[in-house]
């Protein structure tokens, strides 16, 4: 006689009512709202990096980093790109959130024609936040005086 083997949770996951880890970013960590895009547009800091523009102000509400998007049609015609491009951008927010200062961010990419990957998003979207705050800083000092 054969023995059955106890199923695991990889196998459970694909079976149909298995259920999957969840791991979408949170509705709380989205911009979603244009009067929260046109604060940040109007009022933060910006840092350039080879493929991301990264827009950003301290954040409003307590928790982690919040982080919206801006694909427009000028990066891109063929929607299949944009889109690719957002998946790429909102995993890496999403892997380097825990890691990130309490910001709002808008992420735009800039290279055109580039192969985004979230290898390469990830590492210049945690360094182009790092150097957020002291600019930050310099521009309220900046406008104190």
């Amino acid at each position: 006689m054969e023995q059955k083997e106890a199923p695991d949770a990889d196998s459970q996951a694909n079976q149909p009512g298995g259920k999957a880890p969840r791991l979408r970013l949170p509705q709380q960590s989205r911009l979603r709202r244009g009067s929260e895009f046109s604060r940040i547009f109007r009022h933060g800091v910006r840092v350039r990096g080879s493929t991301i523009l990264l827009v950003a102000t301290p954040g409003k509400h307590p928790g982690s980093a919040r982080m919206g998007l801006s694909v427009g049609r000028k990066f891109s015609k063929k929607a299949v790109l944009r889109n690719r491009v957002r998946r790429v951008l909102r995993e890496s927010f999403r892997l380097a959130r825990p890691r990130l200062p309490h910001l709002d961010l808008i992420l735009i990419p800039l290279a055109r024609g580039h192969a985004y990957s979230v290898a390469e998003c990830l590492p210049e979207l945690e360094a182009l936040a790092a150097k957020i705050l002291p600019k930050w800083q310099r521009k309220q000092d900046a406008a104190q005086e």
